[in-house]
């Protein structure tokens, strides 16, 4: 028997019209969360580095049947404190105050197994 994955887009979460805020949210899982939310009637502002990416994720969630007041971008990079605040206001500013956070931004830096240092 195979399982059933789509019960998240048929569960009712209770967040239409609730605003989360997605760090990393172009990309990977930052991204998967932001096709969840939208398919829960949420909005979302989308936050990360590249516009490129950004502008893409944007694209994709609209041509998945997000409607243009349900997604908002910004390009901020997460370790400038003063750039994630600008952004934060952008984004309340566009949807109102954020309701949710998901903090997805990051990346792991890849060094050989030898560079490694334990820690004891």
């Amino acid at each position: 028997m195979r399982a059933n994955h789509s019960w998240e887009y048929r569960m009712d979460l209770g967040l239409k019209g609730e605003h989360v805020l997605i760090t990393g949210g172009s990309q990977g899982i930052g991204f998967a969360c932001a096709q969840a939310f939208v398919a829960q009637g949420a909005r979302v502002s989308l936050v990360a580095r590249n516009t490129e990416t950004l502008a893409k994720a944007r694209d994709q969630l609209m041509s998945e049947g997000a409607s243009a007041d349900q997604v908002h971008t910004e390009s901020a990079d997460m370790r400038d404190a003063n750039a994630a605040l600008q952004a934060l206001d952008r984004a309340e500013t566009q949807f109102g105050p954020v309701q949710m956070l998901v903090k997805s931004a990051g990346a792991a830096r890849r060094v050989p197994v030898d560079a490694l240092t334990p820690v004891i």
